[in-house]
């Protein structure tokens, strides 16, 4: 029970480090992403087959060597099958494929064969293994398809390389180490040497005796034969699963063809197998394979997705197998020889906790995928129908207030800005790019609006970084480009400026007549901590106070500025903080019907109340955002579904010191409806 337990708290905490080690990089998650969603499914499952017929043919060839090798208790092809699928999954989390060791581990304590030929079966398997690859690069440099191809270069030099590599192994494990071994013993025995000296020089020689007899008992063919399917079944397998990646998205890469795509995939193992500094051979392997698209030609950036695509593949699925093979062994690991006794109690208890120690890992590096935000757009939705008492209110809203309502929707395929004037209640659609366009912010004179525009044509609002700010003109309808990599832009109370937020971790002052720019905040310099995203930050550049949501090694809502240093307003339930016109704070907390509420935040003295709380059905408040006057509070409310650009939120409209049954539903519309903001004409 104990080894069953550690077994399996080894298997998900590696799964963990998997998730960590790929998804940590948020440079990297917009592109991997639509890969690893879009990866075709028959083709990962002829990975999956092609990855079990090597097994199959790795683990008959380990029984071919033992045998040759003299071992008396060989084991069955079953057990070999699953040590072989074991050893697949830990052959590459350590460097220089050092977890190669686990084989050994498996097949002499857990069935008992001797160390010896257990070394003498790894040390002939990898000499094979080179072979075989030696002669598939010299069917693919002598194929006619090949020549006078950017590949053919890197093909042959390898095959070459390789050949002599293989020969140079060959003479020195038959030849020369029986013959070395031998002789070092007999000297040594001649001396008087540490007993602990004398057996490593012994066991030194059973190995090469091994060797030797594998050499002698003509098997090599047989296991050679055996390796030419291992290299045919794991190219076969490591092309369809590369295929199913790139398919959709890497088009030119997938159709590369099997000719640039092997020398790719040997430099990538032959990195990874390098005694560097790399857990399970991230960042090695796709930058030797990222090299070699290079040299080829090809984009390095979509090759080095690529790359990483395949090896996340190729891991989880990989580690998948070897994790169940491990826990099947684990069950039934064979008893020793001698009777054993009951294992301790404090032991099963060790193994336990480690148990619940992975599993909690594993899940809260899962958890990170749904931080992600949503893989796809959400589905545009259909119109519904106000009915009469909701018309009615609505109109008699309208007829007290002229102005203008803007906020994003999905209404019409991706997220547009749209616009609702008042009091006529004409809906205009303001943008129409293909890509996600969201947080509108009108100016102070309602003549123009600053937005964030995502870089590629889907991006979820929880990536904060793949965004640059647009402004544009609502009187001519021009368009221009503010700042690249910025979000949640905000004006100055002047409308001269803008602030946004910049590479997630910066806040960002910009002149808009001159494009001057100013850093505000930073995380890591005081006094904003280290770690931390900065998102929607709104600055009031009269009192050079920022309010900011912190997320990552913090996650609270806090005002920094020059008399309040820093000063903490809510906890990690909080976010959304925006200045009201009499200095007080406004942001979305729970503690709401439906969890959320709008709360009122007073710095002096401080004072936290719930100031909006809309009956249900629609009570899941989000998006507070008040005009310059104070007149009218426009926000977002679901019927508590959360996520903010694919869940169900209509736009309300809420006149403070009023009833929240009074607020207006402005939208009717089952799509997505988000990050509001108003500008009212000054009142008579």
């Amino acid at each position: 029970m104990r080894k069953l337990l550690i077994s399996a708290a080894v298997s998900l905490a590696t799964l963990g480090l998997i998730f960590r080690l790929v998804f940590k990089g948020a440079s990297q998650q917009a592109g991997i992403w639509p890969l690893l969603r879009d990866a075709s499914l028959p083709l990962l499952l002829v990975y999956v087959v092609c990855q079990i017929g090597q097994t199959f043919f790795r683990a008959e060839r380990y029984r071919c060597l033992l045998r040759g090798a003299g071992e008396s208790a060989v084991p069955s092809a079953w057990q070999t099958f699953l040590a072989t699928v074991t050893r697949n999954a830990m052959v590459d989390m350590l460097p220089a494929r050092a977890g190669e060791l686990g084989y050994l581990a498996l097949m002499n304590r857990g069935y008992r064969v001797g160390a010896d030929t257990c070394l003498s079966s790894m040390a002939v398997s990898f000499l094979l293994d080179l072979v075989a690859l030696a002669a598939v690069l010299a069917v693919a440099v002598t194929a006619p398809w090949t020549w006078r191809q950017a590949s053919w270069p890197l093909l042959a030099g390898g095959a070459v390389a390789l050949t002599m590599l293989c020969l140079a192994g060959a003479v020195a494990l038959f030849a020369i180490l029986p013959s070395c071994a031998t002789a070092v013993v007999t000297w040594c025995a001649r001396r008087r040497l540490p007993r602990r000296l004398q057996a490593v020089l012994a066991f030194g020689q059973r190995v090469a005796l091994a060797i030797a007899r594998v050499r002698d008992r003509r098997v090599l063919l047989t296991a050679l034969l055996l390796s030419l399917g291992v290299r045919f079944c794991k190219y076969g397998g490591l092309y369809a699963a590369f295929v199913a990646v790139t398919r959709l998205h890497l088009p030119l890469l997938a159709a590369a063809q099997a000719r640039h795509l092997l020398p790719a995939l040997l430099a990538a193992e032959g990195a990874a197998s390098l005694p560097l500094p790399a857990l399970l051979g991230f960042g090695v392997y796709e930058g030797g394979g990222t090299a070699v698209w290079k040299a080829m030609g090809f984009d390095p950036a979509a090759a080095f997705l690529a790359m990483l695509a395949l090896h996340v593949l190729s891991q989880t699925l990989d580690y998948t197998l070897g994790a169940a093979a491990g826990i099947v062994i684990a069950i039934r690991w064979p008893a020793p020889r001698q009777a054993r006794r009951a294992p301790r109690l404090w032991l099963l208890a060790s193994g336990a906790a480690l148990l619940t120690a992975a599993a909690v890992f594993a899940a809260w590096e899962w958890r990170a995928f749904g931080k992600l935000g949503a893989l796809t757009p959400p589905g545009k939705g259909d119109a519904v129908t106000a009915d009469d008492a909701e018309r009615v209110r609505l109109r008699a809203f309208a007829a007290r207030h002229r102005g203008l309502v803007v906020w994003s929707s999905n209404r019409f395929g991706n997220h547009d800005i749209l616009a609702l004037e008042l009091p006529s209640l004409a809906l205009k659609r303001l943008t129409s790019h293909p890509h996600t366009e969201t947080f509108p912010r009108l100016s102070p004179d309602g003549s123009k609006l600053l937005f964030a525009r995502s870089q590629r044509p889907w991006v979820s609002q929880r990536d904060q970084r793949a965004w640059d700010t647009w402004m544009l003109n609502l009187r001519s309808g021009q368009e221009h480009l503010v700042a690249s990599n910025a979000n949640a832009a905000t004006w100055t109370w002047d409308g001269r400026g803008a602030v946004y937020q910049r590479h997630g971790r910066q806040v960002v002052l910009q002149e808009l007549d001159t494009g001057k720019v100013q850093l505000l905040f930073e995380s890591g310099r005081a006094p904003v901590p280290a770690g931390v995203d900065l998102q929607t930050p709104d600055y009031d550049a009269r009192t050079g106070r920022l309010a900011v949501t912190l997320r990552g090694a913090a996650r609270i809502t806090a005002v920094y500025g020059p008399a309040d240093g820093a000063r903490q307003i809510g906890g990690g339930d909080s976010c959304q903080m925006a200045w009201l016109p009499d200095g007080a704070l406004c942001s979305v907390g729970h503690g709401g019907r439906l969890r959320n509420a709008i709360y009122r935040h007073v710095l002096d003295p401080p004072r936290n109340d719930i100031w909006l709380d809309l009956p249900e059905p629609y009570s899941h408040e989000y998006f507070p955002r008040l005009s310059h006057d104070g007149r009218l509070l426009v926000l977002g409310a679901s019927a508590g579904a959360h996520e903010h650009d694919t869940a169900d939120y209509e736009i309300f409209a809420w006149e403070p010191g009023t009833a929240p049954e009074d607020a207006v539903r402005l939208t009717f519309h089952t799509g997505n409806d988000c990050w509001p903001d108003v500008w009212l004409e000054d009142a008579p």
